[in-house]
């Protein structure tokens, strides 16, 4: 899929995820569920670029790729629970060209007391470009505002 503005997504029934610090520093990215899972998207920019190749940046890939399986996540998790990435694995398998508009397919395999294991395929331009896998923590509050204090 190449690039798509913003009354399209809409339009199609995404809506625009909030986006603070280093999220915002990535681009605008947006959600929406079909059949009841989670579907993340990320509009790839240039500056998402690779310095060398002008390919999407397996960085940016790695990070959308937190995001959405985050998002997922929360979306398992009623969208109250406060949680970390313990672990993420990410296996490219085609390059992302800026424009594209990547998305990921996420699941949720199994969700623990403390633990959520989430994967996904990232899409862009009609291929696969990667899948992740990863584990998330949930904090409890003591734990989640000793973050915060550092």
């Amino acid at each position: 899929m190449s690039q798509i503005d913003e009354a399209t997504l809409v339009a199609d029934g995404w809506h625009r995820l909030p986006g603070v610090r280093y999220t915002a520093a990535v681009g605008p990215s947006w959600a929406k569920l079909k059949d009841g899972r989670p579907i993340v998207g990320l509009q790839a920019q240039e500056h998402l670029a690779n310095d060398n190749l002008g390919i999407v940046h397996g960085g940016a890939i790695m990070t959308f790729a937190d995001m959405a399986l985050g998002y997922a996540t929360g979306h398992a998790t009623g969208g109250n629970a406060q949680f970390v990435t313990a672990q993420m694995q990410v296996y490219f398998t085609a390059a992302a060209q800026v424009g594209d508009f990547v998305t990921c397919h996420a699941e949720v395999i199994r969700k623990t007391s403390s633990l959520v294991f989430v994967r996904g395929l990232i899409e862009a331009g009609g291929r696969t470009v990667a899948s992740a896998d990863g584990i998330f923590k949930l904090l409890d509050a003591a734990k989640f505002q000793g973050m915060k204090a550092g």
